[in-house]
């Protein structure tokens, strides 16, 4: 009695677990398979012949595929040890060690290969595939992975990602990754808030790569870059005004897009941004005493910026100073007269002191 309970649920057991074998040798056929191109259909990949450089470069392709890529890597060092450089296989060994490298985050090693590689195999059919994985690990850089040094990560590394990302854009030109590091370069620059080397770079892209999909981006984030370079009424305005011939180039070559972007909202701005420094720097003459030099920026502001805030100000100001000249005496404390006395050239402003 005891016996037959224990067959029968040795059978129940058996067709529980047959769908999960089933399944099981489904999975293990369809690693095994290859699409055919030429009959459109899967065939059975022959299992790896350990002892041959196809079948030993096969074998540490599945320990890599299966996330075993420290067998993957002692796979490929072996493999190059055993077949050398010579073989025809040699170049998919190093670009297979490098991939296990990088998924293995040892970013460091598989660039200095891979810099190794491109040195030799540049122009080849292997060129492209060694670019995307030096493209890889620069975005593992930039974002704040630090390099190994003697087994511990401490030192920071943007710099060699910044590095890759320069060669790749200076050395592969014609190539899409050219493209990509550019503008990956750009971006970074942008949020780290290095305006100036940002907008270059943007440039950079829209010069050299005017066929790219990422032209219409980066000229309104040049531009933004350009404006954001200026740190205010007190300084060099060459950032403004290199930022408003950036927007309106922009307004004139997409102009729905500016219309959405707020693009003439932003050159409204700066068109005050403009006046009201010059009415600063008015504003500063008239307070150390160079009237003429005060009067010549105030006529400017209106003449330049006539529908701004700066030149109601400004007029305001001239109508003062007419009003001040009035009441004042005939000469100066020296004796001579207000006629006189020497103003200083008004374009030299930015070279004879800062606007305080």
């Amino acid at each position: 009695m005891q016996s037959i309970r224990w067959r029968v649920l040795s059978v129940t057991v058996i067709a529980l677990l047959a769908p999960w074998t089933a399944g099981a040798d489904t999975v293990d056929r369809a690693e095994n398979l290859e699409f055919d191109e030429e009959t459109g259909g899967w065939i059975e990949i022959a299992a790896p012949q350990a002892g041959t450089a196809e079948g030993d470069l096969q074998i540490a392709r599945a320990l890599h595929s299966t996330g075993k890529h420290s067998g993957a890597k002692n796979a490929t060092k072996r493999w190059i040890r055993e077949y050398g450089e010579f073989h025809s296989l040699y170049p998919q060994a190093v670009l297979l060690q490098c991939s296990a490298r990088i998924a293995d985050r040892d970013y460091y090693k598989a660039h200095v290969r891979l810099q190794e590689f491109l040195n030799e195999f540049a122009g080849t059919e292997y060129e492209e595939e060694a670019l995307e994985m030096e493209f890889v690990v620069a975005e593992v850089f930039l974002n704040g992975t630090k390099r190994k040094w003697l087994g511990m990560r401490f030192l920071t590394a943007q710099d060699i990602g910044l590095s890759i990302l320069d060669d790749i854009s200076a050395n592969y030109p014609g190539t899409r990754i050219a493209e990509l590091a550019t503008l990956t370069k750009a971006e970074y620059y942008y949020m780290k808030a290095d305006f100036a080397f940002a907008e270059q770079e943007y440039e950079f892209l829209v010069r050299n790569f005017p066929r790219s999909r990422y032209v219409r981006p980066a000229m309104l984030q040049g531009a933004r870059s350009a404006l954001a370079s200026f740190p205010g009424i007190d300084f060099d305005d060459a950032p403004l005004i290199e930022a408003e011939e950036l927007f309106g180039r922009y307004l004139s070559l997409y102009p729905a897009s500016a219309e959405q972007e707020g693009v003439g909202l932003i050159l409204t701005d700066i068109k005050e941004t403009r006046a009201a420094k010059e009415l600063t720097v008015g504003k500063y003459y008239l307070k150390t005493g160079h009237r003429g030099a005060a009067e010549f920026y105030f006529d400017s502001t209106i003449s330049h910026w006539p529908e701004t805030i700066a030149a109601i100000q400004a007029a305001e100001e001239l109508e003062l100073m007419g009003e001040i000249v009035r009441d004042e005496p005939s000469t100066t404390d020296d004796g001579r007269s207000h006629a006189d006395r020497p103003e200083p050239d008004p374009r030299s402003y930015l070279v004879e002191e800062p606007v305080q």
